[in-house]
């Protein structure tokens, strides 16, 4: 269970708008997404004012909201917090991650590969992604059907593979086993793939056929991508902002070829799973 997080009312944080948050103690616990309502009633002990935040860390969804009452103009002597906190959301069934993939998968690739050669939005990666789960359930939600749940910074939806490049063992299978299939998300951080690339001509040298190729390196600090088919160890994807700058492109990762980083592989699922952050007390 997560304790209460220490707030820091005596820096009036609560009292600037929009206000700092979330607070240092918050932030320390990871990447997160939040959102805030703000409302004030006058009367005549002076201005009520309320303030209710919600914030939801995206490794792990769970979620704490922080309702802060205080009177005007002597908040540090009249402030009130409550705080409640959320666990992450339930884990999914096998048979549920198959129903999501039916419901969800097969459109959001074929979206994907309707968008290549095309550039979606301000042309990065997680733009790509963003818009194509946020279109998605704009036309699911106008058929009165529940729409894919929206990116919460880099979680996409339920993981079901994470992986270190620097965790011992062999990397072959992973994908079969984890069920990794189209139409799913491609999450990457501070990933390097090594490529050796042999090219098919040859030349003679002092009377000899000699083979000449090369090493490629890729290099991805923060990098998200659409899952289109699976070739082994290798994950064909449609991405934004790879090989071809701010463009849509087809691409492919190899495991096998994977040096540094991490990398994870989400199920894009139903928007009930982890709904839109509000900030409501209920």
């Amino acid at each position: 269970m997560q304790k209460n997080f220490d707030l820091d009312l005596g820096s009036l944080w609560y009292t600037k708008m929009p206000p700092a948050f979330p607070v240092p103690s918050m932030r320390a616990k990871g990447p997160s997404t939040s959102s805030y309502s703000y409302c004030w009633e006058r009367d005549f002990g002076g201005t009520r004012k309320t303030l209710l935040t919600v914030i939801r860390w995206t490794h792990d969804l769970s979620m704490t909201k922080v309702h802060i009452k205080w009177k005007e103009p002597d908040p540090r002597g009249t402030v009130v917090a409550e705080q409640k906190h959320f666990p992450p959301p339930t884990a999914l069934s096998r048979e549920q991650l198959d129903a999501a993939h039916r419901q969800y998968g097969p459109n959001i690739a074929t979206w994907s590969n309707a968008s290549v050669g095309t550039t979606v939005g301000d042309g990065e990666c997680w733009t790509f992604i963003d818009s194509a789960l946020k279109d998605l359930a704009s036309t699911y939600h106008s058929h009165g059907k529940e729409g894919p749940m929206l990116s919460q910074g880099r979680s996409h939806g339920a993981c079901i593979l994470s992986l270190e490049a620097s965790a011992p063992g062999s990397r072959s299978g992973m994908l079969q086993l984890a069920d990794v299939r189209r139409g799913d998300i491609l999450q990457m951080k501070s990933a390097h793939f090594k490529i050796v690339e042999e090219v098919a001509a040859t030349r003679q040298e002092w009377g000899k056929w000699t083979k000449r190729g090369g090493e490629k390196n890729v290099r991805l600090a923060n990098h998200t991508a659409v899952i289109t088919g699976l070739n082994g160890d290798v994950l064909e994807v449609v991405e934004q902002n790879g090989e071809v700058p701010h463009a849509v492109s087809e691409g492919k990762y190899d495991l096998a070829e994977m040096q540094e980083g991490t990398l994870q592989i989400f199920r894009v699922i139903g928007e009930s799973w982890c709904p839109p952050l509000q900030a409501s007390w209920d």
